[in-house]
């Protein structure tokens, strides 16, 4: 859509069940073609979701027919989407994170929710992964970049709820080294280990925008990382990817739903290369913040 219908609905969201101007709009909203909010709500709960479309279509039945169709000249398509950034041929990763129990076991501090996410590097970055040389036993240790999108916007807690990102001096430990271990004519056969270190205590560090929290900080994450991977050298592309993380948390932040549990946890976070298909281009919470040339900003 264009710029001032995207401000059309933006200004409908503003006016939803948050009732504020910029943060965190989710939820479900009912709204009609041209804009005007019906109803909306942000809840796991069923009933309350059928209840808040029922009044909205209620609202919608409501209004004269003028009102129930797009604006004049409306554009069906968007003048920007993060997922026009999508690396088509580059390594985009699937990951899914739960928390674990902890030992001994306390079923009472585990919950049942889970969460999933996509990392994305474009080709370029891709290559990083990558040791100059195939000969079984090299070793090579990934690039500060590589590692700031893994530990800063991937490696956090957001198992119940969306969290905060990392600053770069947030970062206390950053290791992840990868290590040859098979090779023939078309593939090599990659070890991946690391570990990481984030520190998040006092203020934000990352400027205005649309994560920016209103308290200070006062929270942490540290991980083991271990994984294999199978690059294919002739096509020059990875056909095998999995990295298993297991995590220790501590600490809460403003909307990821540890408000009223313990003050620390385990986490087990997997990532796999995720399939390319429509399903799989979602930009990942924090694309804004990846600091790339190849991603589009508004």
């Amino acid at each position: 859509m264009k710029d001032n219908d995207a401000s059309l609905f933006q200004e409908m969201a503003d006016k939803g069940h948050y009732r504020r101007v910029g943060g965190s709009r989710q939820g479900i909203y009912v709204c009609s073609a041209n804009g005007s909010l019906l109803s909306s709500v942000n809840s796991l709960d069923p009933d309350v979701v059928l209840e808040t479309i029922k009044t909205g279509l209620s609202k919608w039945e409501e209004l004269p027919k003028s009102d129930r169709q797009l604006p004049d000249n409306f554009s069906l398509r968007a003048s920007h989407r993060w997922e026009d950034s999508y690396p088509e041929d580059g390594l985009v990763l699937k990951g899914a994170k739960a928390d674990l129990l902890t030992d001994p076991p306390k079923l009472s501090e585990r919950g049942d929710r889970w969460n999933m996410d996509h990392v994305w590097f474009s080709k370029d970055e891709m290559n990083l992964w990558l040791p100059d040389k195939y000969d079984i036993g090299t070793t090579h240790e990934c690039p500060q970049v590589i590692k700031d999108r893994l530990f800063r916007f991937h490696l956090v807690d957001n198992v119940r709820g969306q969290t905060l990102p990392f600053a770069a001096e947030e970062i206390k430990d950053a290791e992840l080294s990868i290590e040859v271990t098979e090779n023939n004519s078309s593939f090599v056969t990659l070890k991946i280990t690391g570990s990481s270190k984030a520190v998040a205590k006092g203020q934000w560090l990352l400027g205005e925008n649309d994560w920016t929290p209103d308290h200070e900080l006062d929270h942490s994450i540290e991980t083991n990382m271990i994984g294999n991977a199978i690059y294919n050298i002739v096509a020059k592309n990875f056909i095998e990817f999995e990295m298993v993380a297991l995590a220790e948390w501590s600490g809460k932040t403003q909307n990821n739903g540890r408000r009223f549990g313990p003050d620390t946890g385990k986490i087990g976070m997997v990532y796999n290369l995720a399939e390319k298909r429509s399903n799989n281009k979602i930009a990942p919470a924090f694309v804004d913040l990846y600091n790339a040339e190849w991603i589009q900003h508004p």
